[in-house]
């Protein structure tokens, strides 16, 4: 039963991820023009839409086709891994489905429009971050709560390794 909790969780936040993530690229499409940045913190936020051809962050890696098949065989492999440690703590499955539905996210879109909806603009005056979106955002909050986990849990393996190995 709890299996089935954890494993829900994994799932309802590549739900909701891939939702919101969605409805901002759809909200983009509809109120901003291409490569016109309209401001909302000054210079340091601004929302600008960009197509994105290539990886994470406008990197480019492997061309249109590559990233889709790639990037289908991350989703199905997260997903697969949410069904497998669904005994893992609810917060570890919800990492794996933040970046579960970010994948998903910029899947659709590369399905969709063969490329990917950017129009998070954040920078500094003579500075700024390659354009993102909700997914990319998601992957990586998710990357870093199951970098966070791991290593939180490779150290008490750690620490009830040395305290089994010195009763010796």
């Amino acid at each position: 039963m709890i299996k089935q909790r954890s494993r829900l969780c994994g799932y309802i936040t590549a739900l909701a991820v891939l939702t919101i993530d969605q409805l901002t690229k759809w909200l983009a499409l509809g109120r901003l023009e291409l490569h016109h940045p309209e401001s909302l913190l000054g210079n340091f936020l601004r929302f600008t839409l960009a197509w994105n051809q290539g990886a994470a962050f406008s990197m480019p890696w492997g061309g249109p086709l590559f990233l889709t098949v790639v990037t289908a065989a991350a989703a199905v492999m997260v997903s697969i891994f949410i069904w497998k440690f669904g005994k893992h703590s609810p917060l570890f499955l919800a990492g794996l489905g933040a970046v579960l539905g970010g994948a998903l996210g910029n899947l659709l879109d590369r399905l969709i429009y063969s490329k990917v909806v950017d129009f998070i603009d954040i920078g500094l005056p003579g500075w700024r971050w390659p354009t993102f979106n909700v997914a990319d955002i998601a992957i990586t909050v998710g990357g870093i709560i199951l970098v966070i986990l791991y290593r939180k849990e490779a150290a008490a393996e750690e620490d009830m390794k040395e305290k089994t190995d010195g009763g010796d």
